[in-house]
């Protein structure tokens, strides 16, 4: 199932072939005609909530009753609400909104794609740099933080960051949790996860730095796209789940999850110890090769003598996987310095 945000009221939707359905409207439905209840509004509330971290909390439940309302409707004769509301909307009249929702947090892998960080490495003459690059992939896992508040989602424009003119895409693969938990085994996370979904981790590469400020060049409106919607319950292997990215329609990365340093259960058991990771949270697993950074020659001097890997306003991303959908963005505004 792929579970959806849409619409000015950021309501929860299950896209099925080209259109979205309201699961929470769809459920009083079946609910009022088919169990009936006197209270199928305020026991849908409770049994399929119409905001996206309820219904994840309500798990299977939740689920199960999206499918009896799905089920529901394709029996029926129209698909109007008990109250004449629509139900099912074409995807081309809707805004779908990036599938996670404040405080939802979304912690994403340093360093975890190991083709990634030797394709750095093979193009720095620096042996500070190639040394720093050794030290990100050695141990255990590495992470950052992202702030959901700030995302963007499929169709959203990026406006170019005007501290920077060395802006990058990264395609990633995310898990959603979908269970609160703490100190949570490796052997155990699967049954954490909720479903997955794609994010390209936007990133500034001027003077990179991985001290204390390195969150600095993650965090700008925009940095992270999610979406386009969570898949849930459709039988993937966290650890095989293909992705890429575009640029202008030019292959530039071609990755799979089963080439992560760290798989998600051990970002997992690592983010959880003596932490609480919460329904809703994302988990981004890394990026394989093929980024403006590790594509390009830094110089004796930090910098890049041919910076044409990196993006330019007008530039068209998309971050795809066959599993999981896609995400399109177009750059717009103004480079620094041009």
């Amino acid at each position: 199932m792929k579970i959806a945000v849409f619409g000015p009221h950021r309501r929860v939707g299950a896209v099925v072939d080209g259109t979205v359905v309201d699961l929470h409207a769809a459920y009083i439905a079946y609910l009022t005609e088919k169990e009936p209840s006197p209270r199928a509004s305020a026991r849908a509330d409770h049994e399929v909530p119409s905001d996206l971290n309820s219904f994840i909390e309500q798990g299977d439940s939740a689920l199960a009753g999206a499918r009896a309302a799905l089920d529901h409707l394709a029996e029926r004769p129209d698909t109007r609400g008990v109250d004449g509301e629509q139900l099912v909307f074409d995807l081309g009249e809707v805004t779908l909104h990036a599938p996670i929702e404040s405080p939802s947090r979304i912690f994403a892998a340093l360093a975890n794609f190991a083709d990634h960080m030797q394709a750095a490495a093979d193009n720095t003459s620096s042996g500070t740099d190639k040394a720093t690059l050794d030290r990100l992939v050695s141990g255990g896992p590495k992470y950052f933080i992202k702030d959901p508040r700030v995302v963007s989602a499929d169709g959203d424009d990026l406006s170019y960051p005007a501290r920077t003119d060395l802006l990058d895409y990264e395609a990633e693969v995310a898990v959603v949790l979908g269970r609160r938990g703490k100190d949570i085994a490796a052997a155990d996370f699967d049954q954490y996860i909720y479903g997955y979904t794609l994010v390209n981790d936007w990133s500034i590469r001027d003077n990179i730095s991985f001290g204390p400020d390195f969150q600095y060049s993650k965090n700008f409106d925009g940095a992270a796209s999610v979406g386009p919607w969570i898949v849930v319950d459709e039988g993937l292997d966290a650890q095989d789940i293909p992705v890429e990215a575009r640029v202008n329609g030019e292959v530039r990365q071609s990755g799979s999850t089963k080439s992560m340093i760290h798989s998600f259960a051990a970002l997992g058991e690592y983010l959880s110890r003596d932490s609480t990771l919460f329904p809703g949270d994302l988990i981004s697993g890394g990026t394989p090769k093929g980024t403006a950074v590790d594509s390009s020659t830094k110089n004796a001097d930090g910098g890049f003598d041919d910076d044409s890997k990196f993006l330019r306003p007008g530039d068209v991303v998309e971050i795809s996987s066959a599993a999981l959908g896609s995400i399109t963005n177009t750059v717009t505004g103004t480079r620094k310095g041009h």
